[in-house]
């Protein structure tokens, strides 16, 4: 990700950084783009992600130190399909459609819970990618979910049991 400038208000306070703390400030007053923010702080609390360094905050600009940074931060992984299989939550599958494809969802989702499905064949129209519901329902009612367009991508997300997995 490309450097970017933005505006800060007057007398913003940066928790986390002190003389005698992890982070550095150079003479200009940056903090030190090498330096970890923690994550008590609303930081990554790391030098080596692809995140090191930056804050975390609400689109509101109100909250600059997240007291619960789990809920901010997914670690996504990716997984390439060439089988029926059941998912599993936060993973991208890249599905290989040389042939057609039956994919079940989680049967014990938690709200919040996605899953991404990628037609990484650009075949899905032949071969179409079956998404099972496993007792759950998807867009309010226990149905089966077809993807048949090439190219195709759906995001899946939990949102209880009233009205299930959402399609974004």
């Amino acid at each position: 990700m490309a450097d970017k400038d933005f505006k800060v208000k007057n007398k913003l306070v940066v928790k986390g950084i002190s003389s005698a703390g992890p982070l550095t400030i150079d003479s200009s007053g940056n903090v030190d783009s090498t330096s970890s923010i923690p994550t008590q702080y609303g930081g990554t609390g790391t030098t080596t992600s692809p995140n090191a360094g930056q804050i975390l905050y609400s689109s509101s600009g109100t909250n600059y130190a997240p007291t619960d940074i789990s809920t901010l931060v997914i670690n996504w992984t990716a997984s390439t399909v060439s089988s029926n299989i059941t998912l599993s939550k936060n993973i991208n599958y890249l599905v290989d459609t040389t042939s057609a494809r039956t994919l079940t969802l989680p049967a014990s989702p938690s709200n919040g819970d996605e899953v991404r499905i990628f037609d990484a064949s650009n075949n899905a129209l032949t071969n179409n990618i079956t998404i099972q519901p496993n007792g759950n329902k998807i867009q309010g009612s226990v149905q089966t979910f077809i993807i048949d367009s090439n190219g195709a991508a759906a995001i899946l997300i939990y949102t209880g049991s009233t009205y299930g997995w959402l399609i974004a």
